[in-house]
Parts: C-alpha cells; sequence; structure tokens
C-alpha cells in the first residue's frame, strides 16, 4: 500500500510538471539540452505546494520567478543584444531604462569595448568596497562579472544602495532628474558624461 501511494503521489508529480512546463513561456536555448532543462523544472517543482487533492500548484509569483530563472539560465547560451538586455532590465526592475541603456552604449563605445568584451561590464561599474555587489574580481581597474547579466544585476543593486541612502529615484519625475542624481553622486569621472548622454539620445530624454 505504501508503494502503492508512493507511485500515485510520483504520477501526480510528473502530471503537475507537465502542466507548469506547458504554462510557461519557454524557448529553444542553442547549446542546451532536455536534460538541462528538467533538472531546472524539478527545482522550480520543488519550490511548489501541494493542495489537499495532493496535486503541486505554482502560484502566479512561483511562474514568474521561474521564467525569470529560466530566462537567466537561457541567455547564457545567446549572443548579447540589446533585446535581452532590456528584458534583464525588466526583471530587475531597474529604473529608468532609456537612460540606462544609453548609458551602457556610452560606456562600452556600443557593446565593443575590451572591458565589455573581456570583463562583461556593461556600465563601466568600478568593483564597490561599501555596497553588495556580484561583481567576480577586477579587470583593468573595473569590476568583472562572470555573464554580461550580471552586471545588470549589480547596477540595479547600486540603484538599490543610493535609494537606501535617501537618493529618491521613483515617483512621476521625468529623465531629466534622473540625470541630475547621475550627476550629483557623481556615476562617472568624465565631467562631460551627462552632456555626452543627452548627445547620444539627441537630446530627447524627457
Amino acid at each position: 500500500m505504501k508503494k502503492f501511494k508512493l507511485l500515485c503521489w510520483g504520477s501526480g508529480v510528473a502530471s503537475g510538471l507537465m502542466k507548469i512546463f506547458g504554462n510557461l513561456t519557454i524557448n529553444r536555448v542553442p547549446g542546451s539540452n532536455a536534460a538541462r532543462t528538467l533538472m531546472l523544472g524539478s527545482l522550480f517543482l520543488l519550490n511548489s505546494y501541494l493542495v489537499p487533492g495532493g496535486s503541486p500548484v505554482m502560484t502566479e509569483e512561483m511562474k514568474y520567478q521561474a521564467e525569470r530563472a529560466l530566462f537567466y539560465f537561457q541567455i547564457k547560451y545567446e549572443p548579447f543584444s540589446e533585446e535581452l538586455l532590456k528584458k534583464c532590465l525588466e526583471y530587475e526592475g531597474v529604473l529608468y531604462q532609456d537612460i540606462v541603456i544609453l548609458q551602457s552604449r556610452l560606456e562600452t563605445g556600443y557593446f565593443t569595448s575590451d572591458i565589455f568584451v573581456n570583463g562583461n561590464n556593461l556600465f563601466g561599474m568600478k568593483y564597490p568596497l561599501r555596497r553588495p555587489t556580484v561583481a567576480m574580481g577586477i579587470y583593468k581597474e573595473h569590476a568583472q562579472y562572470a555573464h554580461w547579466s550580471d552586471s545588470v544585476i549589480d547596477y540595479a543593486m547600486w540603484q538599490k544602495y543610493y535609494l537606501s541612502r535617501g537618493y529618491k529615484l521613483e515617483g512621476e519625475l521625468d529623465s531629466d532628474f534622473y540625470l541630475v542624481i547621475l550627476r550629483s553622486i557623481p556615476y562617472a569621472e568624465d565631467p562631460r558624461y551627462i552632456s555626452k548622454l543627452v548627445r547620444l539620445s539627441q537630446g530627447d530624454l524627457t
């Protein structure tokens, strides 16, 4: 009887896993394989819970986190693109994303610089001494990351750090306000940094 119950539970788990994957948005990834995907799916299932009937259930938040984890897993096997960057910014809740994208273009010379190609650094970040970071080390006096998406996560951490220090970045404020924040921190050593961002956007930041 005990073995029968275990088999029934296992069947319910497998069925629930198939339903969960059926509802997730999963793209094919060059270089990935079914074993990795199955392993990842099993981890997601461990984070779900069983209703009284014994069926695994995934809430909307769990589904969102599962899709987010799958996205970050998939992009390890895809070439960089601004579309993927925008998706990362959305997942990390980065504020003023239009300006942040301009920063990435400026800091990397449209994604061709050495610190981006070899250091996976999108935003010219230095290795921080006081705030939390996901940087793995230092490359040519800049923070180095295992993958470019980690530099997006680190930028989000940088924004949250300054929010915790009293800088107000949220609310009904236009993009000019964020430029003032970048200047006052200051974000870059270059005194023409803000004007370069404005020129890069052809003056259309509001």
